[in-house]
């Protein structure tokens, strides 16, 4: 694979990039977007004007929106529309166009004559599923074959399975257990994230906890009747929401970071940052946990909250210098990276040749990047495949 290429990143214009706080895809975007411009590729990144890139910035909103109390909610997908209408004025001058602002765009992005591919960060709700189904036939990527599996499988083009990446050599890895006297949550605190669930799984085991993380608006009736009332117990510390130097702190001095999510997450960056920094996992069975942990060797991975708690003297057995071999093995900024190198330059290659009026066979190319590390042998190891239709 060689070549340089002009490449458009196309990220959400809520959070910028890389995010104040919370934000997992706009960091992921950030990660990339980084990694490109120090491969030489030509990068151009659509999103808010306070973002920080190396990147060619492209901006329609001055600050990212969920910070910019002059714009009311009301109003967000104009300023979502006004960077697809820029991204389509400017069109001709990239290879590719890579989107991350979800399906709202797919719409706008149908029928460029640049080669578009779409990571979907969040699953297929019944809201967008039509949306979806009109434009199937466009690329797509998946960030875990367990999104795949779950999110229209067999309806919508998925052309390769990437991992997101993190920066792995920006977490502390302490390979100990001194001074690893808490557990941690840290995610958005909701039904789904499972935060009431981590907070009685540590205090039935005896252990305090902090909480990082933000209470959307949506949540704060969750928040009222579930989180509120375990404040009174001075084990359970409220942080909020955490930038990336107090995040790293608090994976490093963590025991374990307690993960009870409630539904089928597509990733979770938090197990891949707490992997990073040598910290064990103690998780619900949902989603990609199996994907991204190992249970016994970098967690600790039950079907229910009373399993975890039956399970919990297991987390000492955990060797903290395999959670970090797993991180820099599959969760790398740099693996990603070369996972959507070979989308970008597939897809590329793919539209050269309908230009050349070459129709070639229907052929899958096999873009020979394992996205599993081998743990034992029941474990899959997926391929990253690209379907091209000449």
């Amino acid at each position: 694979m060689s070549g340089k290429l002009a490449i458009a990143q196309l990220a959400p214009i809520v959070e910028s990039v890389p995010p104040k706080g919370y934000g997992g895809t706009e960091l992921v975007v950030s990660l990339l977007t980084e990694e490109l411009c120090r491969r030489g590729h030509s990068v151009t990144l659509f999103a808010s004007g306070d973002s920080q890139t190396a990147a060619n910035l492209v901006s329609v909103a001055d600050r990212a929106l969920r910070l910019d109390n002059d714009t009311p909610v009301t109003r967000w997908q104009a300023f979502d529309q006004r960077a697809l209408l820029k991204l389509r004025q400017m069109q001709n001058q990239f290879d590719v166009i890579h989107n991350h602002m979800g399906y709202q765009a797919l719409p706008f992005l149908s029928g460029l004559d640049c080669p578009v591919v779409t990571t979907n960060h969040n699953p297929v709700k019944d809201y967008n599923r039509d949306i979806y189904l009109t434009f199937k036939d466009m690329p797509y990527v998946s960030i875990s074959d367990a999104y795949r599996r779950i999110n229209m499988p067999d309806d919508l083009n998925y052309v390769a399975t990437v991992y997101n990446g993190i920066e792995v050599s920006s977490f502390n890895f302490v390979d100990d257990n001194k001074e690893r006297d808490y557990l941690l949550f840290i995610g958005r605190i909701c039904a789904d994230k499972g935060t009431a669930e981590a907070i009685e799984i540590a205090r039935r085991k005896g252990y305090p906890i902090k909480v990082a993380g933000k209470v959307d608006s949506g949540d704060r009736a969750y928040f009222n009747e579930k989180i509120k009332p375990w404040l009174d117990d001075p084990d359970v510390q409220l942080i909020g929401e955490v930038n990336q130097a107090q995040k790293v702190a608090l994976y490093s001095n963590a025991y374990a970071v307690v993960y009870p999510i409630n539904f089928d997450e597509p990733f979770g960056l938090v197990m891949a940052e707490s992997l990073a920094s040598g910290t064990p996992i103690l998780a619900l069975d949902r989603g990609s946990v199996k994907e991204v942990l190992s249970d016994g060797e970098t967690a600790v991975i039950g079907k229910s909250a009373v399993e975890l708690m039956e399970r919990f003297g297991e987390l000492a057995t955990i060797d903290r210098a395999a959670c970090r071999l797993r991180a820099q093995s599959l969760f790398s900024k740099e693996r990603m990276t070369d996972g959507y190198e070979a989308v970008y330059h597939a897809l590329r290659s793919q539209k050269v040749k309908a230009a050349k009026n070459v129709s070639p066979a229907r052929a899958v190319f096999s873009l020979d990047t394992k996205l599993s590390l081998p743990t034992d042998p029941g474990d899959k190891q997926p391929d990253m495949l690209l379907n091209a239709n000449g």
